[in-house]
């Protein structure tokens, strides 16, 4: 999958994800009394994200949710799940699950905490993964695979890896050709993976350019561009990739299109995202040679308001503020 597609599919869903979170929806879902059908119930689309990365748990994104857990159903029923094998059958049920019973018991990168809403679910997948961890603390496979895979973290400054990719898994040359295949090649979970080293050098493509990692120095300091200040990365790329999840709830926002750039010297109206990408993607020297035409504007997905901004310092000041 191209980075135009990928960040487009990252931004579709988590726009999705905050228009479910109305608190309106929430009240449909707990006060329904009609009768049960399941085409017009409202249901929670973070149940899409669910995975299972170990026995005794199930997972969204950096959050881990410890059996047993509570479910409710499209009829307004609950049922509680033990296991992974349970979940799968409660899946294949007529009176599909449709949401979290609240409140529950989860685990974040900080540790233990209770999970009130739909918002604060949302809240805590779209925070506990923002802050990177030192590169000391982890192996580079860890830092360069989680982040581009979004595994138990949100990253916004998407980047895509240049396949094939060998690893050195306990002593064993394993080559990857695919982002499926990296977790099975380190043991399955990301909680408790094989002893793994990369084998350099990596070709990793961000917003256009090559980069080429030769040693775990590289990946180190590469990760640390994902924490970087605003401003050592041009507005342009401020503006259009921290729309989405990217900030706090209450900073998250959509941009309010048109939006008109330069790029070389030429004025170019963006309708999209796509066509942003477009222009982003077009060469390696694109990155560099486009500049937002001010004044630009967003709508914020809490509340509404829509900032303006004048100057790429504005788009620091509003995002930094969100930090």
């Amino acid at each position: 999958m191209n980075l135009g597609s990928k960040v487009s599919l990252l931004l579709l869903s988590l726009a999705m994800l905050f228009a479910a979170c109305q608190r309106e929806n929430i009240d449909e879902i707990i006060l329904q009394e009609q009768e049960y059908k399941p085409d017009t119930v409202k249901v929670n689309p973070i149940l899409k994200r669910v995975g299972i990365f170990s026995s005794d748990s199930i997972n969204i994104d950096c959050i881990r949710i410890p059996f047993p857990v509570d479910f409710l159903q499209a009829s307004g029923n609950t049922v509680t799940v033990n296991s992974e094998a349970e979940l799968d059958s409660v899946g294949m049920l007529a009176d599909s699950i449709i949401n979290f019973v609240y409140p529950f018991d989860a685990v974040d990168n900080t540790g233990p905490i209770q999970i009130d809403s739909l918002e604060d679910l949302l809240v805590a997948i779209t925070t506990c993964g923002s802050a990177p961890v030192s590169c000391p603390d982890q192996d580079a496979h860890v830092l360069l695979f989680f982040n581009a895979l979004n595994i138990l973290t949100l990253n916004n400054y998407v980047y895509e890896i240049n396949y094939p990719v060998s690893l050195i898994v306990e002593g064993t040359s394993v080559t990857i050709n695919s982002d499926s295949q990296y977790l099975p090649a380190i043991g399955g979970s990301p909680f408790d993976y094989k002893e793994t080293e990369l084998v350099y050098p990596i070709t990793i493509t961000q917003f256009g350019r090559d980069i080429v990692l030769k040693s775990d120095a590289d990946v180190c300091a590469f990760y640390e561009t994902l924490d970087e200040p605003c401003t050592n990365k041009p507005a342009h790329i401020q503006f259009f990739f921290n729309e989405g999840g990217g900030v706090p709830v209450n900073c998250a926002y959509f941009i309010n299109y048109p939006v008109s750039i330069t790029s070389n010297g030429n004025t170019i109206q963006i309708q999209t995202r796509d066509d942003y990408l477009n222009q982003l993607n077009a060469s390696p020297s694109a990155y560099n040679n486009i500049d937002l035409v001010y004044p630009v504007s967003i709508t914020k997905f809490s509340g509404g308001q829509q900032p303006s901004f004048a100057s790429g310092s504005d788009i620091c000041q509003y995002l930094d503020n969100c930090r």
